[in-house]
């Protein structure tokens, strides 16, 4: 089942955590298939700890969630690549 924002507190935080435009190139790209901070720190030429702790507050905003090769996009964060970014990507 898909999480989902529980309370207006759930939604500010994501919202807060997606103003930074380097997590939404992020999202957009884990949207896109690039799932490891290693791929995302190449793609954007930044530091993979840096692209490490984006990933987890991408996480904790549920709009991306952890696998055992990388990460993915939710419904959630599709959602709002769709609704807010205006792009609708089609993970491959």
């Amino acid at each position: 089942m898909p999480k989902w924002w529980d309370s207006a507190e759930g939604h500010r935080f994501a919202l807060e955590v997606l103003q930074l435009r380097v997590r939404r190139d992020i999202l957009k790209l884990v949207a896109e298939g690039t799932g490891s901070a290693e791929e995302v720190a190449g793609v954007l030429g930044i530091d993979e700890r840096r692209a490490a702790f984006h990933l987890a507050m991408l996480e904790k905003a549920l709009v991306v969630e952890a696998e055992p090769c990388g990460y993915r996009a939710t419904p959630t964060g599709l959602l709002y690549l769709e609704k807010v970014e205006g792009s609708s990507v089609e993970r491959s």
